[in-house]
């Protein structure tokens, strides 16, 4: 016999104080295998309870045809309002969500700042005014400005004086140059004086007309005394004498003519220098004028003080006024701002593209992209874009999309979170079904497909890409096949419960 038989060996030692604390240190160890043991048993049932065995021993899953097929009454059927389509081929690209903000327009939004220091002397528009491109907007009086404004004033007299200078040296080369025709011409003085007494010549008629006129009394003495000469009736030395006249007197009228010529060319270089002078100070003054105001002024309305230093600031495009930062009579710094102006028609939506959605960077400018707005539910819009930055940046790890998008109806502001659906690679075309018409349990995609009437089965697909509109097939459907499409979340719920019925 074995000595286990004979029954427990007990110790002098085994007191029932010792055996009571044995007892309790086996205890829990018992109840954690129970437990565990209870635990097994239980999914055991379960797992067996997916499975019922047939007559031959065999297992038929929950993917048995007949136990995947719905059948409604009329009534339910009538209720339900289902809608099938036929399962085909479409167009359909892959897209991501990405999130987003409605920016200001940059090229449509501006700072208007004070070009100047000075007082605000008039405010004509409140922030959330809709003004018009010209629309004045606030007026300043600046004495900076109007120092400016005198400048040019004052530099514009003095290049009307230079001008009329230069005009009137023009006139009088003109007149020298007719006056040097008519010597040449050896003309009689008097003849001469007559046709030129209403012509301006200056001093030069003087200068010209006495050493003219010695030479011709010169020359007529001359040539009345070499006949005399000839015939010996007036000594030769006497016509060598006059002869020697003659020629002091021509050379004494060449000289004169020269140096009339020379100031005059002198004069009339001196004056396009002066003109064209006083022209670039003019026009570096205007400069400075418009450099101050900010735009180009044409004319001065009016030349007192107060004229001088008035500023007036228009609104350079059609817009709003965002925010308007000075009151009447404030005093304002060179570059504070004025105004915030703003054409909201249209905006920028902006967003970053990640790692995750590194295709969309494919995006061309102008192609148009989807973007929906969670304050405005059910409505979708249409963005252009205008360009995909070109530096991953820092901080975010993406590069920036920015689009343009039309908000002529207003419902849009700055600042709004929107989301962005972006396409990711190329469309291609492929059997696909409508997102609603894709169901899922027990992690399996299925579909229901139409039977006979009022009769439709589970069928289990595989899918692939998906958009908004669509999601690819990839496995489990044939083209051709109805898909129920609106509805199939009650098909599902007859489905389940008539699993549980079962």
């Amino acid at each position: 016999m074995c000595p286990f038989d004979e029954g427990p060996i007990v110790t002098k030692a085994d007191t029932p104080v010792t055996m009571m604390k044995r007892v309790a240190q086996i205890v829990p160890s018992l109840i954690v295998v129970g437990i565990l043991g209870a635990g097994w048993l239980a999914v055991h049932e379960i797992n067996s309870g997916d499975e019922a065995e047939t007559p031959s021993g065999e297992t038929v899953s929950d993917g048995d045809s007949e136990s995947q097929i719905v059948t409604l009454t009329e009534g339910k059927s009538q209720a339900a309002n289902l809608r099938v389509e036929t399962a085909a081929r479409h167009v359909i690209q892959h897209t991501h969500t990405i999130p987003g903000r409605i920016r200001y327009n940059e090229t449509r939004h501006i700072d208007m700042k004070a070009p100047v220091e000075g007082i605000v002397a008039e405010v004509a528009v409140k922030p959330g005014d809709r003004v018009d491109e010209g629309q004045l907007l606030a007026v300043i009086s600046s004495p900076e400005i109007g120092r400016a404004r005198s400048d040019v004033l004052r530099l514009q007299a003095e290049l009307e004086l230079v001008e009329r200078t230069q005009a009137r040296v023009d006139q009088l080369t003109s007149n020298l140059e007719s006056l040097f025709r008519a010597l040449d011409e050896g003309r009689d003085t008097d003849e001469i004086d007559a046709q030129f007494a209403e012509a301006a010549l200056g001093t030069y008629r003087q200068e010209l007309m006495s050493a003219y006129s010695k030479l011709e009394l010169v020359k007529k003495n001359s040539d009345s005394l070499r006949p005399l000469a000839e015939s010996g009736a007036v000594a030769g030395r006497t016509l060598r004498e006059i002869d020697t006249e003659r020629q002091v007197a021509l050379a004494d009228y060449r000289s004169t003519r020269e140096q009339v010529a020379f100031e005059v060319k002198k004069l009339q270089m001196q004056a396009e220098i002066d003109t064209d002078d006083a022209t670039r100070k003019l026009k570096i003054a205007e400069l400075h004028r418009d450099s101050l105001l900010g735009y180009s002024e044409e004319n001065v309305t009016g030349q007192t003080a107060e004229a001088l230093a008035r500023i007036e600031v228009h609104a350079p495009f059609n817009g709003t006024i965002e925010t308007c930062s000075y009151a009447r009579s404030e005093r304002i710094n060179q570059g504070d701002s004025l105004f915030i102006l703003a054409d909201t028609t249209s905006l920028y939506v902006a967003a970053d593209i990640r790692e995750n959605d590194w295709p969309a960077v494919s995006l061309q400018p102008q192609q148009e992209i989807v973007v929906t707005v969670p304050a405005i539910p059910d409505r979708e819009f249409t963005a252009s874009v205008l360009y995909i930055g070109r530096e991953v940046t820092a901080e975010t790890n993406a590069v920036p999309l920015v689009a343009t998008i039309d908000n002529s109806e207003g419902l849009l502001r700055p600042g709004m979170f929107v989301r962005v659906v972006v396409p990711m690679g190329s469309a291609r075309q492929a059997l696909a079904v409508k997102p609603e018409s894709i169901l899922m349990h027990n992690d399996h995609d299925f579909v229901f497909v139409a039977l006979d009437q009022n009769k439709y089965q589970r069928i289990d697909v595989t899918t692939g890409i998906d958009s908004d509109q669509w999601v690819e097939i990839t496995g489990g459907l044939e083209p051709g096949q109805e898909v129920v499409e609106d509805g199939a979340f009650l098909l599902k719920s007859e489905l389940l419960l008539e699993g549980e019925e079962e």
